[in-house]
């Protein structure tokens, strides 16, 4: 199974709905009403703010490539 859908599945449920909504609209585009922030370094690498919950992406013109989810600190880990 992969990482993030583990990660997903052992959410509170309220958590899980948040994430989960959240991933789509990453996927569809639409960042409005997230709490979205660009991280430094050389690659356009932003993440999303679920509470404590980060998403790592980097955006593209046509998509949003989702990196990486976790808690904050450990997620910032592996970028």
């Amino acid at each position: 199974m992969e990482k993030y859908k583990k990660f997903i599945q052992k959410l509170p449920k309220s958590l899980r709905l948040k994430a989960i909504k959240a991933l789509y609209k990453l996927a569809e585009g639409d960042l409005k009403g997230l709490d979205i922030k660009e991280l430094s370094g050389p690659y356009e690498i932003h993440r999303c703010r679920i509470g404590k919950i980060r998403i790592i992406f980097q955006k593209k013109p046509s998509v949003n490539m989702i990196m990486d989810i976790g808690f904050r600190g450990g997620v910032y880990k592996n970028c």
